[in-house]
């Protein structure tokens, strides 16, 4: 498990120094396209800044690699759940950027990398999930609450997005 513990804070800022770089480009090259389409989405999306989604990114990275220094430092059951769950909220994350590119019928920031970090992803929440449930440590509420930290910290990271310095 330790081998593979850094690679969620590491697969995570890969894939979001993609869309740091392409978001706001994307939004102004797409905002009548996507005023068209998804009016209440453009418009709640339109007040979002570079700095404040780096911002928001930041956040979330610190608190991943928590999590993955929390699992290698505490190493037990109840870690390492929280561990996989989280990794995995990340991982499906990946699944959405690929959908809204099939909504969209067009490429967004991210989906390049989601498309490198979800089979990396996959194997490694495979590799993990095997090795708990060999040693019988596999706790599905535990997972879920590494899940929930990944959504509900999504609200937050959503509003650091809109921050204007």
């Amino acid at each position: 498990m330790s081998t593979f513990a850094l690679a969620f804070p590491i697969l995570f800022i890969f894939h979001d120094l993609e869309e740091i770089v392409g978001m706001r480009i994307f939004l102004d090259r797409n905002a009548e396209m996507l005023q068209k389409r998804f009016p209440r989405i453009f418009y709640h999306l339109n007040g979002a800044t570079n700095e404040g989604f780096a911002l928001a990114v930041m956040e979330e990275f610190v608190l991943f690699t928590l999590i993955a220094l929390a699992a290698l430092w505490f190493n037990n059951q109840l870690f390492w759940n929280i561990w996989l769950g989280a990794f995995s909220g990340v991982t499906f994350h990946y699944l959405v950027h690929l959908g809204q590119m099939l909504v969209l019928r067009k490429y967004i920031p991210a989906v390049a990398t989601s498309i490198i970090c979800l089979p990396i992803s996959v194997y490694i929440i495979y590799q993990c999930f095997m090795i708990l449930s060999g040693d019988g440590l596999i706790n599905v509420w535990q997972m879920l609450s590494g899940v929930a930290i990944v959504a509900g910290n999504f609200f937050l990271a959503h509003k650091l997005t809109f921050v204007k310095f």
